[in-house]
């Protein structure tokens, strides 16, 4: 990915665009291999720490949501009304990335070539470059800023889509807040450090 795949084209977009870095390893860690990471972001000078998540999962969890919702206001729901608010409430379909070569995407009847066809590896100068996503998301976020915190785990959605050009920094790993009392220095010259217990990878 390089610069010509954003579309800004004057000094001030560029730096608006979000860290390659991290829009990398939300479309292939994340988005293409459904992994969750522990991930966590500056912004604003506030602290966002949660689990990175797949849009794919969350976009799932926002239409299981809504689908919920909505079955509830009605008294007796037909399957003609289950039918279109599934319909109504499918959000998978506004995924931002790009999934034309998963697996999941091929027909279920389709036949896979001969293994003598296949390319063991793609040369990197020959593969296409990832398309520029604009969010993250994180499950169960936790946002710590001066004087307050605030987590929201007990949500009916617990995830936040949160929009990559307007993340100031980021580190890998989900860090826990140290208790007020908490001396890092404590009588020493060197600071003591965290220890592993202390970020969720």
């Amino acid at each position: 990915m390089t610069n010509a795949d954003f579309p800004f084209s004057d000094a001030a977009g560029f730096w608006q665009e979000p860290d390659i870095i991290l829009s990398e390893l939300v479309s292939l860690i994340a988005n293409r291999m459904n992994a969750e990471v522990g991930l966590t972001l500056m912004i604003g000078g506030a602290v966002l720490t949660g689990t990175l998540i797949g849009e794919r999962e969350y976009l799932s969890m926002v239409s299981e949501l809504f689908k919920l919702i909505t079955l509830d206001m009605l008294d007796e729901p037909t399957q003609e009304d289950r039918d279109a608010i599934a319909e109504a409430f499918d959000f998978n379909q506004l995924a931002e990335d790009d999934y034309l070569d998963d697996e999941d995407d091929q027909p279920a009847d389709a036949v896979p070539a001969p293994a003598a066809d296949v390319p063991t590896q793609t040369p990197p100068a020959e593969r296409e470059p990832l398309l520029p996503i604009r969010f993250l998301h994180l499950k169960n976020p936790v946002v710590i800023t001066p004087g307050s915190t605030m987590e929201f785990r007990d949500s009916s959605l617990p995830a936040m889509r949160i929009r990559l050009s307007q993340i100031d920094g980021w580190m890998v790993g989900r860090v826990s807040q140290l208790s007020a009392d908490y001396d890092p220095y404590d009588g020493d010259d060197e600071p003591r450090s965290f220890g592993r217990n202390r970020f969720i990878q």
